[in-house]
């Protein structure tokens, strides 16, 4: 283990995980809620989805040929960032920089 101290490690390791993974939870609803709602529709829960979700869905419009529907461009934001999050477990487990789970002998 690296020479962090143990909260400083969980953190660092939570923090970015932990809004990876609220946003991946937040492209899931835009999309339940584009099969509900209209694009151009005023109700105040889509508007809010439709603004936290635009940076990721505007990052993967650029690498996304503009043929593919918008639904299925939201769906595609959720892989990226779900690969994205398997790389910060994949980087932090080869750093040795995994919080450690307290009580538990390891092998």
């Amino acid at each position: 283990m690296a020479d962090v101290d143990s909260q400083g490690l969980f953190w660092l390791y939570q923090a970015p995980n932990l809004a990876l993974a609220a946003l991946m939870y937040t492209l899931l609803g835009r999309f339940l809620l584009s099969i509900v709602f209209p694009p151009d529709s005023e109700k105040v829960i889509w508007k809010t989805f439709r603004q936290i979700t635009q940076p990721a869905i505007a990052a993967v419009r650029i690498v996304t040929p503009m043929a593919v529907h918008e639904r299925i461009v939201v769906l595609l934001a959720f892989v990226w960032l779900l690969f994205i999050r398997m790389l910060l477990f994949v980087g932090f487990a080869a750093a040795g920089w995994l919080p450690s789970i307290v009580g538990v002998a390891k092998p």
